[in-house]
């Protein structure tokens, strides 16, 4: 997802940063992750990484609400089990490049400049297309895209439509990644200068 996302010399820089932003709520994981959130005086993500870590010992009250995969709280993503690209998809489009030192040309902000308003479908996107991407051959990627407006049944149903169109796209395209970020990015406009005519 990286390397189809981010530009070639930011690379490296956000790999690691999804690796040191993404904790896995184990036990020490799910301490770390607290104390990380407490770190940005953002108390209610703290809460919610303990709910989410609570609920598989039984210990979350059942007015809390906690159903999800995962969760991306600014600056850090938190998910139960396993690395999860739908989170690691929202810290590309949060974190920002010049905050470890890179190079940001006029007009960028973001490793990944998304589209507001398109962040969840960049992020269930980003998911499913690494669930594609599994697949060695590119015929195998597209009859598994294929399948997936059936059978994706842990997306929301808002948004599955959009993602199976988008995700088939991406398996029958030669760049997939630059097909989900085409169709998500903030589009800049370019401005050309006017020529006066004597």
């Amino acid at each position: 997802m990286v390397r189809g996302l981010v530009q070639c010399e930011w690379q490296k820089v956000a790999l690691h940063e999804l690796t040191a932003r993404t904790f896995v709520l184990n036990f020490q994981g799910a301490k770390a992750a607290i104390d990380a959130e407490l770190s940005t005086c953002y108390i209610r993500a703290a809460w919610q990484v303990l709910w989410i870590f609570s609920e598989d010992y039984g210990l979350k009250p059942d007015e809390i609400e906690t159903e999800c995969d995962g969760l991306s709280a600014g600056d850090f993503a938190h998910v139960p089990y396993e690395t999860n690209d739908h989170e690691a998809a929202h810290l590309l489009h949060y974190l920002k490049p010049e905050h470890n030192g890179l190079h940001v040309r006029t007009g960028q902000e973001r490793f990944v400049d998304v589209e507001f308003r398109h962040r969840e479908l960049f992020a269930f996107t980003c998911e499913a297309y690494s669930r594609v991407m599994r697949h060695r051959e590119r015929k195998s990627r597209v009859s598994f895209a294929e399948k997936m407006r059936e059978g994706a049944f842990s997306f929301p149903r808002g948004h599955i439509e959009e993602v199976a169109a988008l995700v088939l796209n991406a398996a029958r395209a030669r760049n997939g990644w630059r097909v989900i970020h085409e169709a998500s990015v903030i589009h800049k406009i370019r401005r050309h200068a006017k020529t006066v005519g004597r």
